[in-house]
């Protein structure tokens, strides 16, 4: 089974992979919305996508041509994506939600051309964007695609496949074991198993470490300096 799973994983390039990925908890949280499983208006979500998607293209043909370089469309798309995944949804007559998400969308693509050195993102680019808004325009990010369980199964099965096919399930494990004991840390024992749950079932704990933790640009390649980034990012989560 697993020699089955490697073989379909390496027909995927990593940046596929993950738009799959992404392309399938979008679609499950439209289909949830309509069923009323999960609290987003579904026709909210798909314009925020839209207006998301729109905006991370633009962008990155305005700045591919002023840098003269290639555009790559998937990792614009995978930008938008995750965007439309974290920030709540806004509604066609919010002017101030849907500027919110303008920006973020222009930060996040821009700084892969000017926040980068030697090809290699410094900030990574989503939660550049995320963390301007909330900062400048106190729009911060839900992370709603973590506080809804029915969403949970996609999540997960879909990371552990982004896991397997970039092998690095020391970075992942390391960040988890020390995010869930820093919180174990700070929580009373009466509390433990609500904290557990709460962590692991409705917080953005497991898509942050699949989607964002493992991108490549931003997480180091060697296993020591990556397992101490996993835990250090683990504490401060």
């Amino acid at each position: 089974m697993i020699k089955t799973i490697d073989r379909l994983l390496d027909h995927q390039t990593m940046y596929r992979l993950v738009l799959y990925y992404l392309i399938a908890l979008l679609g499950t949280a439209l289909v949830l919305g309509f069923l009323k499983l999960v609290p987003h208006d579904p026709v909210m979500l798909a314009f925020t996508t839209g207006l998301m998607l729109a905006a991370c293209w633009i962008t990155n043909r305005v700045f591919a041509a002023v840098f003269k370089v290639p555009a790559n469309n998937e990792s614009v798309y995978i930008t938008a994506l995750i965007l439309a995944l974290i920030l709540d949804p806004v509604a066609v007559t919010d002017l101030k939600g849907i500027c919110a998400v303008v920006f973020a969308c222009v930060w996040a693509i821009s700084s892969k051309f000017i926040l980068a050195i030697g090809g290699k993102h410094v900030f990574n680019p989503a939660a550049l964007g995320v963390a301007l808004t909330a900062l400048l325009l106190d729009q911060p990010a839900t992370w709603w695609v973590g506080g809804n369980l029915p969403l949970l199964p996609v999540v997960l099965f879909g990371g552990l496949l982004m896991v397997r096919k970039l092998r690095r399930l020391d970075l992942v494990a390391t960040f988890g074991v020390v995010a869930l004991a820093t919180i174990l840390v700070t929580t009373e024992p009466s509390r433990y198993a609500a904290a557990l749950t709460e962590t692991l079932g409705s917080s953005p704990l497991l898509f942050f470490a699949f989607v964002m933790l493992t991108e490549p640009l931003t997480a180091p390649t060697t296993r020591w300096p990556r397992i101490a980034f996993a835990a250090i990012v683990g504490f401060l989560f």
